[in-house]
C-alpha cells in the first residue's frame, strides 16, 4: 500500500486535540527561524530526562547551554524552540518526543519534525507538497512559499513569504525529506521504530484507533509504506512501546507506557 497523500487531509487537528499540545494557529516561527533541530539537540542533552519547563529556561538562559553569544540571544533562541515543541512534558506532544528521543540519534531529526509540524501548522500545510513529490524531483522555498499564499492569501508579505519558504524547506532538510544546500530535492528519511511509534502517538492524540493510524498526516511523513510501517510498529510492541494486536482482519494499538507518561486521557 502506497504512503497516504497529505495534501488531501484537513491541516487543522481536531478541537479536542489541542490540549495534547498541537496548535491549528500560524504561529510563525518559520518566518525567522527553521526547526532549529541543533538548538534542541543541544538542550536536551543539557536537560536530561522529563523536567519542567524552568529547568530548561536555566540551561539555555543561565547556563547558556545552547551556546548564544548574548543573553537577549539566548532568551530568544529558548522562546522560539518552545514554540516549536512545547518544552513541556504536561504536553503529551512533547512529553512523548522527550520520552523517545535518547533511544535512536537516528530518528531525532523526523522525532523533531514532527513535532515541530504538530505545533506549526505553517509547517504541516507544506508536507503535501514534499510528500508527493517523486525521489529526486526538486522542491524549493519558492514552492513552500506559494502553497502558504494560497492557504493563508494577503496575510504574509512578499518577503516574509519568502523567508518562510526558505526556512521551512530547511526544517524539512534537517528532518530528511530533501537534501541540498541551495537547490534541494526529495529525498527519503531515515525511519526506526521510535519515529514510527511517535507518528502513531500524534495520530492516537488525535483521536485516531486502529488502522487509521497509518493513514494520517504524521504517518505519512514517514514516508514509508504501510506494511513497513506495521512491521516497524510489531518490532515497537516487542519492545514495549506500545500494545499491537492484529487478529482476524480486526487490529488494535494502544499507547499505555506513552499515556502513562504524558498523563493524556482522551475526551
Amino acid at each position: 500500500m502506497e504512503t497516504p497523500h497529505v495534501s488531501s487531509l484537513d491541516p487543522l487537528v481536531p478541537e479536542a486535540a489541542l490540549g495534547a499540545g498541537f496548535s491549528n494557529d500560524p504561529i510563525g516561527t518559520h518566518t525567522g527561524k527553521t526547526m532549529m533541530l541543533p538548538e534542541l539537540r543541544l538542550l536536551l542533552a543539557a536537560v536530561p530526562g522529563p523536567v519542567d519547563f524552568e529547568a530548561y529556561r536555566t540551561a539555555a538562559v543561565e547556563d547558556n547551554a545552547l551556546d548564544k553569544s548574548t543573553a537577549s540571544n539566548r532568551s530568544n533562541t529558548l522562546m522560539y524552540l518552545k514554540q516549536l515543541y512545547g518544552l513541556r512534558t504536561e504536553l503529551p506532544v512533547f512529553g512523548a518526543l522527550r520520552e523517545l528521543w535518547p533511544v535512536s540519534r537516528e530518528d531525532q531529526p523526523l522525532l523533531a519534525l514532527l513535532c515541530a509540524a504538530a505545533r506549526d501548522v505553517l509547517l504541516r500545510i507544506t508536507a503535501g507538497l514534499v510528500v508527493a513529490a517523486r525521489p529526486g524531483s526538486k522542491v524549493g522555498g519558492a514552492d513552500l512559499a506559494g502553497h502558504i499564499a494560497s492557504v493563508y492569501p494577503n496575510r504574509y508579505s512578499a518577503s516574509s513569504l519568502k523567508n518562510l519558504g526558505q526556512n521551512i524547506a530547511s526544517s524539512w532538510t534537517q528532518g530528511g525529506l530533501l537534501a541540498g544546500a541551495r537547490d534541494k530535492e526529495r529525498t527519503s528519511p531515515v525511519v526506526n521504530a521510535p519515529s514510527v511509534v511517535y507518528a502513531l502517538y500524534l495520530g492516537h492524540l488525535e483521536g485516531r484507533a486502529g488502522p487509521t493510524l497509518f493513514a494520517t498526516r504524521w504517518a505519512a511523513i514517514l514516508d514509508r509504506s504501510e506494511a513497513e510501517l506495521r512491521a516497524l510498529a510489531e518490532a515497537a510492541a516487542r519492545s514495549g512501546w506500545l500494545e499491537y494486536r492484529s487478529s482476524g482482519g480486526m487490529m488494535e494499538i494502544t499507547f499505555q507506557h506513552l499515556d502513562a507518561i504524558t498523563g493524556w486521557r482522551a475526551a
